[in-house]
């Protein structure tokens, strides 16, 4: 305790100290109860089967800081003949999935890289925890856990292709929005298939509807949400999203499947069912017009025509506008330009709410439904993070993105746990529970301990022989309390 020796303590350095201590002590608990769960391990084990090669010494990185731990090397022989050396306690803890470090750090780690350069993770991780990690080492977590999720949503999808997958939740609405991000790339991502140095980055979300942020409150938030990203193709995108709402749903009480887009035709993809409906995003319709419409006037009129679906007006006041520019070149081509693009998506311009072929059903209890137009600002979660570097690799903007698609949705905890964390045998959870409780009571045992003993005051001159000054002054304790003897 180095800073309890300077002349001048702070409350900070008092905490500081006191944390480390506390970490030295977590850490020795549980080495000691990992070596006994190594221990058990070697005790119960197949005989026969895994030879005892010694015990080989290493550290696992926590949020208590490197806790040591000698555990058993086993040698077992395989079906051909050759031979492979394992760690029970590896396997039981799950640790072959991200190397010697603890979920609960994994996923602080993570957590962090959504909104944080690889640095500036290393340094929050090295200031509040007792662990120290490098970018280096901070980057090699989200491309493990990265690909974990790759191969996770891969599974689901074959599942899907299978007909496996079956949910239970009904919804009679599902909203579904995609966009994309264009990120500078990097090395060979850079050279293939990109556009200028950059490639779209494939994003969407799905949600039930919306609620209240809170009682009577006017800001909304959507429900059921979950995000998708990555570097992949249309039909593997769609493949994805498919296979997760079947996973989740029950998709045939499904009444429609509204989809919001800016009308690139990787988002409309095999979007043709019966129960699918195509929305053009708002934001991006208004943005086309503000774009290529300079009259503000004739911009709050097309918008206008455009909203009510009267667009033998919108198409009469564009070839009245491009009279008016006087056959400017420019202006003639942004116009056009606004044209083709209204005529691409002319069957998703009018709002979803406002078709007359689409009856809503009554929405769920507690959810709303609302206008379209939320993209924007999931984009924007992505480009806040992304954007920052100043360029990727396509295999590290997909990784990120996936960890960043979690925590978008709902239960990212949960998610994260699952890609990296083995569940313990009940008789370990067991003994974890009593070597808890059996620490608990030694910490209360120790404190007690290290308590002075408590004296207790007395009057002056209690069981002395009285004097008149010795009365007199223990007549003034009888005349004020305590804290009312102070020199005035």
């Amino acid at each position: 305790m180095n800073s309890l020796t300077k002349e001048k303590i702070t409350f900070k350095d008092i905490e500081k100290d006191f944390y480390k201590i506390g970490c030295e002590v977590a850490k020795l608990l549980l080495q000691n109860f990992l070596e006994e769960m190594d221990a058990e391990l070697a005790e119960s084990r197949d005989k026969a089967v895994l030879r005892h090669r010694g015990k080989k010494s290493t550290s696992i990185k926590t949020l208590m800081g490197e806790v040591p731990v000698d555990r058993a090397i086993y040698r077992k022989a395989k079906d051909d003949g050759s031979q492979e050396y394992v760690y029970l306690l590896d396997e039981a803890l799950g640790m072959e999935t991200i190397g010697f470090m603890s979920p609960n750090l994994v996923e602080k780690i993570l957590e962090y890289s959504c909104e944080m350069s690889y640095r500036e993770v290393a340094q929050a991780v090295s200031t509040l925890t007792n662990q120290t990690i490098s970018h280096q080492g901070v980057w090699n977590i989200v491309q493990a856990v990265g690909e974990k999720q790759i191969e996770a949503e891969k599974v689901r999808v074959d599942s899907f292709k299978k007909n496996e997958l079956s949910g239970s939740k009904e919804v009679p609405i599902l909203f579904e929005e995609a966009d994309g991000l264009w990120l500078s790339m990097q090395g060979k991502s850079r050279e293939k298939g990109s556009s200028r140095g950059r490639k779209e980055l494939k994003i969407s979300v799905t949600y039930e509807g919306w609620k209240p942020r809170y009682p009577s409150s006017k800001e909304y938030e959507t429900v059921g949400k979950m995000a998708f990203a990555g570097y992949m193709k249309a039909e593997e995108m769609k493949e994805l999203r498919d296979a997760t709402l079947s996973q989740n749903y029950n998709v045939d009480e499904i009444v429609y499947r509204v989809l919001n887009g800016d009308g690139a035709s990787w988002i409309r993809r095999d979007h043709d069912q019966e129960t699918d409906k195509f929305q053009l995003d708002p934001f991006h319709l208004a943005q086309a017009v503000t774009r290529n419409v300079s009259d503000k006037k004739a911009r709050r009129t097309l918008l206008k025509w455009l909203k009510k679906g009267e667009f033998e007006k919108v198409f009469e006041k564009l070839e009245e506008l491009k009279y008016e520019s006087g056959g400017v070149t420019k202006e003639v081509e942004k116009l056009s330009r606004l044209e083709s693009y209204i005529r691409n998506n002319i069957d998703g311009i009018v709002p979803y709410k406002d078709r007359e072929d689409i009856t809503l059903p009554k929405a769920p209890e507690g959810l709303e439904y609302r206008n379209l137009g939320t993209m924007e600002r999931q984009v924007r979660v992505f480009a806040s993070r992304m954007k920052g570097a100043k360029s990727w690799s396509e295999q590290g903007a997909t990784h990120l993105s996936k960890i960043i698609a979690l925590k978008m949705g709902e239960g990212f905890k949960e998610k994260i746990a699952a890609l990296v964390s083995g569940k313990l045998p009940d008789r370990f959870a067991e003994r974890f529970v009593e070597t808890i409780t059996n620490s608990k009571s030694g910490l209360k045992k120790a404190v007690k301990k290290s308590i002075y003993t408590l004296h207790r005051g007395e009057l002056p001159y209690t069981n002395c022989s009285v004097t008149n000054g010795r009365k007199v002054i223990r007549n003034m304790f009888n005349l004020k309390t305590f804290s009312e003897m102070i020199y005035r």
